[in-house]
């Protein structure tokens, strides 16, 4: 190995000072976090409370209109016209 490329590998690489950004700090200002009665706090939990009613709309089914049809399909043909297509 060449003697000075040996020599500055073993001075080591010149790093320059980085400043870290701290983001551990709340993103809201004057916000102050009050401290609440626990007992108090669970007693208006345990209370029954009356909910609202919320409409839900469910788009969780197929969106195929109900002019479609699928049609049955005979598996075995089916593949054997796959193999022929592949040998081609």
């Amino acid at each position: 190995m060449n003697p000075e490329l040996q020599s500055a590998i073993g001075q080591g690489a010149a790093l320059k000072h980085a400043e870290t950004v701290d983001k551990s700090a709340p993103q809201i200002e004057n916000v102050t976090v009050k401290k609440v009665d626990r007992s108090s706090f669970l007693e208006e939990v345990a209370k029954p409370h009356e909910l609202k009613h919320a409409e839900t709309v469910d788009k969780s089914g197929p969106a195929i209109p109900e002019d479609v049809h699928v049609k049955k399909v005979d598996r075995g043909a089916f593949l054997s016209e796959i193999e022929k297509a592949a040998k081609q």
